[in-house]
């Protein structure tokens, strides 16, 4: 949170600084909300010199966001979800659709998202689908981009193309638990973008950190495991 905190006037308090903290590691869709600038309550667009739309991002209404979760903090807390089942080998399905938000359940898509992965024929797969650690790629690629874009929209930052190429190092070795000295997951990622802008390559980096799944591949998360045995041995 560096970058962010040097975004503060010395004349907000560390309350206020405190809680925007808290705030920033909410889930991907208010990320973008926390870009603040000098003046409390102030942020990263003025209605008189920047077009409501930057990015594709209605920087309008990311005002009216931050000053509702100013007033209203509980409005940054999200809850996602998702459903698996198992196919058939290394082919398992995801679905999603509800989630919580803005302080109620969200109701308003009509059907699900559907994530099918599988494993390649070398790994024993069928290959219906990506494998669940090229799904990590996946999802960080996207939040990385979406996090850079949201934000340059916040600074009025026109962006006009992004793309990045990804790679992961993992050794089966493990998965398989070969070996207590490797980690079943990946032992390096890279991410390198291509952005066409004119703001400088060091402030798009910084605003892409924002993204949540950066945040939770970098850092230890909590993570609970039950099984329910449905009463068979």
């Amino acid at each position: 949170m560096t970058n962010q905190k040097k975004q503060y006037s010395n004349s907000q308090t560390l309350a206020d600084k405190r809680n925007l903290q808290d705030m920033c590691r909410q889930a991907d869709q208010l990320f973008f909300y926390m870009l603040f600038h000098t003046q409390p309550g102030g942020c990263a667009m003025s209605s008189v010199t920047t077009p409501s739309t930057i990015n594709g991002v209605n920087v309008e209404q990311l005002g009216d966001n931050i000053n509702a979760i100013q007033g209203e903090p509980g409005l940054a807390k999200f809850q996602f979800r998702a459903t698996n089942s198992w196919i058939n080998g290394g082919h398992n399905r995801t679905t999603i659709k509800e989630f919580y938000g803005v302080g109620k359940e969200d109701t308003t898509r009509t059907e699900p998202f559907v994530l099918d992965a599988d494993e390649p024929p070398v790994l024993l797969g069928q290959d219906q689908g990506a494998n669940p650690v090229e799904f990590v790629l996946h999802a960080l690629a996207s939040c990385l981009t979406t996090s850079m874009v949201y934000h340059a929209a916040a600074q009025g930052i026109k962006i006009d193309a992004v793309e990045s190429k990804l790679e992961g190092d993992l050794d089966l070795r493990g998965f398989l638990g070969l070996s207590q000295d490797v980690r079943p997951g990946y032992q390096n990622l890279r991410v390198q973008f291509t952005v066409k802008s004119d703001a400088p390559a060091e402030t798009l980096r910084n605003l892409a950190k924002y993204s949540p799944v950066f945040d939770i591949v970098s850092n230890p998360v909590p993570v609970a495991i039950s099984v329910n045995t449905d009463g068979t041995n």
